[in-house]
């Protein structure tokens, strides 16, 4: 036999065995009572309806899960949109401190600079939609040098027993109970303080310091030949250029608010140059000075006396 004659002997078995199948279905179903065919074509369309009914419900479950995961998308973008305006509007608080013999330059967000003394701390708050409001609490004592921003005011110590509100200026300001007090070293600066009067406001002329005695509601004045004198805390020492007892003297006073008793200081040919370190402590820096000059000084209850 040959190959080809293989090939037609294979092709003739298999269409007369698809023959035979489709005979056979088709014979099985004719053969079938109308009864069974009607049961079985209700058994077909309900196998039919079912399979239509699945594949609705899975379309539904998909569109049900479609719109809740765009309601959840639309409920974490409101979540996030409020925690934005959240986070642009809620206060932030910034503060810096300084421990005993310790001293702190900081450089505000508006570009002025405030430099704290020891024991003193600087606080103001930050907005991240508005910035920074240009208003610091302090208490202790810094020197600022704040920068001129148009019209914007800046104040320290808003609505307190003394308030500083300046534009552009360099000033020395002291804010520790019982002392209050401001020296103007440039520029101009708008003091308000609780007078007899109630709330009171006064202008400030550079090389003028004001003390508000809290106890009489009575402010202090007196002018400064050089106001950068009662700067030296910042270098912790006082820098001598021939100096004389009574010139160191009123220094020490200005730094640590001592009162000196009036009485005719000793006359001295005595002119110091160098520099006498600073310590928080004034009774330090009195002894020292003692020894510079060689005088006996008596310091009580922030009185100093000279012996």
């Amino acid at each position: 036999m040959t190959q080809g004659n293989s090939n037609s002997f294979h092709d003739e078995n298999v269409e007369s065995l698809l023959g035979f199948e489709e005979t056979f279905e088709t014979g099985f179903v004719d053969q079938m009572d109308a009864q069974d065919q009607h049961v079985l074509k209700k058994k077909l369309f309900g196998e039919i309806k079912s399979g239509i009914r699945r594949h609705e419900e899975k379309a539904e479950m998909k569109k049900k899960l479609w719109h809740t995961i765009k309601i959840a998308a639309s409920f974490l973008l409101l979540i996030a949109l409020n925690f934005g305006l959240w986070q642009a509007i809620i206060p932030r608080e910034q503060s810096y401190q300084t421990g005993a013999n310790e001293t702190l330059q900081v450089k505000l967000p508006d570009g002025s600079t405030a430099f704290l003394n020891s024991n003193s701390s600087l606080t103001y708050t930050y907005y991240w939609a508005l910035g920074f409001d240009r208003k610091v609490e302090l208490i202790g004592e810094a020197y600022f040098d704040i920068a001129k921003k148009g019209d914007q005011r800046f104040m320290i110590n808003e609505g307190e027993v003394m308030e500083v509100e300046v534009f552009g200026t360099e000033f020395n300001f002291k804010n520790q109970h019982p002392i209050h007090k401001l020296t103007l070293i440039e520029g101009s600066v708008k003091l308000g303080y609780q007078s007899e009067e109630g709330n009171t406001n006064r202008m400030v002329v550079p090389g003028e310091t004001i003390k508000l005695n809290v106890e009489n509601h009575q402010i202090e004045t007196k002018m400064m030949a050089d106001p950068i004198k009662i700067l030296a805390w910042q270098d912790r020492k006082i820098r001598m250029n021939n100096e004389s007892l009574e010139e160191v003297l009123s220094i020490v006073t200005e730094l640590y608010d001592l009162k000196l008793i009036d009485q005719k200081i000793p006359p001295t040919n005595q002119l110091i140059s160098g520099s006498l370190p600073l310590t928080d402590n004034p009774t330090e820096v009195i002894n020292n000075i003692q020894v510079l000059f060689n005088t006996k000084i008596n310091l009580e209850q922030n009185t100093i006396r000279i012996r």
